[in-house]
This record gives C-alpha cells, sequence and structure tokens, in this order.
C-alpha cells in the first residue's frame, strides 16, 4: 500500500533560498539572523541547513527542543521559537565530510519529504556552496518563492556567484537581489570603513544581471561568538530591511497571449521574448518528439492555452500536434539569446 505524502512545504506561504555559490561567504550566519530579524516580526520562521558537507546551524541556534519522531514524520528541532533542521542532529553524520551526490539527494529528499514543519510563515533554506546535483536537487524539489544572492566584494567571488545566478534563472527562481556580505571593517578609532576585502563586487554583479542591490553587510567582529547573534546589529538593519520587503512582493515572469500564432514572456530582469507557437512545438522537449515519433507537421499551428508549469516551465494546448512537452524556462530563454 502506498503511504499517503502529507508533505506540507506547499502549505509555506513564503520559502527563500539563500545561495553564495562557494563557501566562506557567511551564508549562514546572514540567515540566522534573518530568522531572528523576521521572528522579531512576528513571523513563524522554520530554517532548513542543507549544507550537508559544513552544517552551522545547530552552532547558531543553541540547542533547546531536539527533532523529535512522530509517526513517519519528523518534527525540527527549536531554538528561541525557531524551526530548526540540519544533518547535525543526527550522530551517524557527525563528522562526515565526504558524501556521495545519490546519498546527498537522499537526505535533501527526507528534509523535503519527512519533516513536519507545523504551521510556518516563512522558511529559510541555508544552500551548500557550489551548483550541483544538491543545490538542483533543492531548486526542482522545493517551489521557491525568491532566492537570495550572497557575495562577498571581491571579484573571486563573483566568479562562483555568477554560476549560482544562472543556475536560478535556469531554473525559473525568482531572485530577490544581490546582498554583500563582508564589505568593510569599521576603524575602531575613527569609524571609517576599511574595505579590507576590496570593494564593487556586489553592486557590479546586481547590475550585470540587472538585479536589486540590497546593500552592504559590514564585518562585525561580535558575530565571531555565539551570543552575538541574539540580536541584529545596527549596521545590518538596512539591507535586511530591504530584504524583508522584497519577500512580501510576489516575482514570476508574465505570459502573454498576444494572438493566435504568438505569445511573450516578460521576464524577471525586464526583458521581454516573443515566440511563434509552431517554432516552439518544432523544439517539443518530450520523449516521443526527441525520438522523431512525435506530430509536428502543422506549419501554423495555432496555441490555445499557455499555463505555467511551477516555476520551471510552461506548457502549451497546441491546435493539432504534440502537447505533451514542458518547455523549461531554461529553453526559452535560449531560444531569445
Amino acid at each position: 500500500m502506498r503511504k499517503e505524502n502529507k508533505n506540507n512545504f506547499n502549505s509555506i506561504p513564503k520559502k527563500l533560498a539563500i545561495l553564495a555559490g562557494k563557501g566562506g561567504v557567511g551564508k549562514s550566519t546572514i540567515t540566522a539572523l534573518l530568522a531572528k530579524g523576521m521572528l522579531k516580526k512576528n513571523y513563524k520562521v522554520g530554517v532548513l541547513d542543507a549544507d550537508l558537507y559544513g552544517p552551522s546551524m545547530r552552532h547558531l541556534f543553541p540547542d533547546e527542543l531536539l527533532p523529535q519522531a512522530e509517526g513517519e514524520k519528523v518534527r525540527p528541532a527549536m531554538s528561541g521559537g525557531i524551526a530548526v533542521m540540519s544533518s547535525a542532529y543526527f550522530p551517524e553524520n557527525q563528522g562526515v565530510t565526504v558524501v556521495r551526490a545519490p546519498i546527498a539527494n537522499q537526505v535533501v529528499t527526507q528534509f523535503v519529504e519527512e519533516v513536519d514543519w507545523g504551521e510556518l510563515d516563512l522558511l529559510l533554506v541555508d544552500f551548500p556552496p557550489g551548483t550541483g546535483d544538491i543545490q538542483i536537487s533543492l531548486l526542482q524539489k522545493i517551489a521557491f518563492d525568491a532566492a537570495l544572492i550572497l557575495t562577498l566584494p571581491h571579484e573571486l567571488s563573483a566568479i562562483d556567484v555568477r554560476k549560482s545566478v544562472l543556475m536560478c534563472e535556469q531554473m525559473g527562481v525568482p531572485l530577490l537581489g544581490i546582498l554583500e556580505n563582508m564589505s568593510y571593517l569599521s576603524d575602531p578609532q575613527t569609524g571609517k570603513p576599511l574595505t579590507v576585502f576590496g570593494e564593487g563586487g556586489g553592486a557590479n554583479l546586481a547590475k550585470e544581471f540587472h538585479l536589486p542591490f540590497l546593500g552592504k553587510i559590514p564585518i562585525e567582529p561580535s558575530l565571531n561568538c555565539q551570543e552575538g547573534l541574539s540580536s541584529i546589529p545596527t549596521s545590518f538593519s538596512s539591507a535586511f530591511q530591504k530584504v524583508f520587503e522584497g519577500l512580501k512582493k510576489e516575482k514570476t515572469c508574465i505570459i502573454n497571449h498576444e494572438d493566435r500564432y504568438h505569445f511573450s514572456i516578460e521576464w524577471l530582469d525586464g526583458k521581454k521574448s516573443f515566440y511563434r507557437f509552431s517554432v516552439l512545438q518544432k523544439h517539443c522537449p518530450c520523449a516521443l518528439c526527441q525520438e522523431g515519433k512525435g506530430s509536428q507537421d502543422v506549419k501554423d499551428v495555432e496555441g490555445n492555452k499557455v499555463v505555467l508549469v511551477g516555476r520551471y516551465g510552461i506548457q502549451v494546448a497546441f491546435s493539432s500536434g504534440c502537447s505533451k512537452g514542458i518547455y523549461p524556462f531554461s529553453l526559452l530563454r535560449e531560444f531569445d539569446r
């Protein structure tokens, strides 16, 4: 007998992915501070630590109530009113630094399908560094409302962060904006900002991809100790407020049915692309059409309906021929390059 999937991810109103593309950017600390900030705004907040290779949320959120098994589900840990789930809570994962992709994907699937988050307003997902199988699996399994991209001021960080931006675009995940961390250190005597890691990386990246630049987060020595996470430093307030405001807005591409033969997509970066239904059908990605067995022989096929398929792509009900294919946004963007 098949077990009923009672995954409650879809019932969480807002789900935010936090990515950086590389390690050492301060992603986990920023995620923890965002969670605490949202809690102060009376949001019910959860944090999923998806960094299986270096889980740190258990350190950032002191233990109060550990994860509890309830039937086929697991209730997350609780710390200061925030629900937290991390592989660090499970003894078999302690000290594990090498995890093959298939095993890692199994753990990610368990986090998605077997954790009962209860009633949340917002779930923050701390992504592992990189743009590999785990990251793609997370973006496929969770319908994120937005992704926050974190970078450092120097170009070396931006090289890896670009890959995360492109991955989110290809997966159809709306981008909230670019947040630059460790932008400067305030001179303890003069208060003058010292740009110890260079400058301009975040703003340049935001300009390159036509994304909002959410601000600069300074180096805060107090955050080296656990008690430093008890409150958000005042120097973080402006940037974090932009994140909070951005989460309130619905971000999705707009599909317009121009006429019987054409439709358009208004992308999140402001670009508008036009497509002809007959041309699109010739690139149908379904298995039959890829094997040359699909029906695509109508010259001026019309489009009866265009529907969104999650945040991944679209499906078209053509007037004739094959209508089985799901066209990823990544493919549609390539058509208009």
